[in-house]
């Protein structure tokens, strides 16, 4: 694959329905897992739990840094009324997830005749440097193959950490912040 010319590659075959469905699932779940991200970081930083090193960088903070933020303060939690375990492991597969998620919304993806893999392709040269820690040579391609199946079970895992996510932030809500004040 690393080795195909402009020609060989734009003869690889379409993504087919399927394909399409499973790469818009996940960009779509990982839409709603980072607006909770924010809404329960929103949530923590009104209570004074949002740690200092994140302090600095809200509302603003990097997608790639909001797991990050989110376990910070879950290991602080009360663990008789957090499963401070499952929600951590949660977390680490929003993390573990979210390369998938780039490449599926970033890269051009086809399907490589004969194997059941994607085959995704980019061009661009940031996304080199963060990979690679160097950028592309001219005429160079960013090349990845993924496996269809291992791909499919990957973004059934982010349907159910968008779930569990999406649960999780309004009983945070209402652990966490004091209900307003009413005249």
């Amino acid at each position: 694959i690393k080795k195909m010319g402009p020609t060989d590659l734009a003869a690889l075959p379409d993504l087919d329905e399927k394909d399409f469905l499973i790469i818009g699932k996940l960009i779509q779940y990982f839409c709603f897992m980072d607006l909770n991200l924010r809404r329960a970081l929103e949530t923590f930083h009104a209570t004074k739990m949002l740690p200092k090193e994140y302090q600095k960088l809200y509302p603003n903070l990097p997608d790639a840094k909001l797991t990050e933020a989110l376990a910070a303060i879950v290991k602080t939690m009360d663990p008789k009324s957090e499963d401070i375990e499952t929600a951590l492991m949660r977390l680490k597969v929003i993390d573990q997830t979210r390369a998938n998620r780039n490449l599926s919304g970033h890269f051009a993806a086809k399907r490589y005749p004969g194997h059941d893999v994607y085959v995704f392709v980019s061009k661009s040269d940031k996304d080199a440097r963060k990979v690679f820690g160097f950028g592309l040579a001219e005429h160079q391609l960013h090349t990845t193959v993924a496996g269809r199946t291992e791909f499919g079970e990957m973004t059934e895992s982010a349907r159910n950490a968008q779930e569990w996510l999406a649960k999780k932030v309004p009983e945070w809500n209402k652990r966490y912040l004091k209900p307003a004040k009413t005249a």
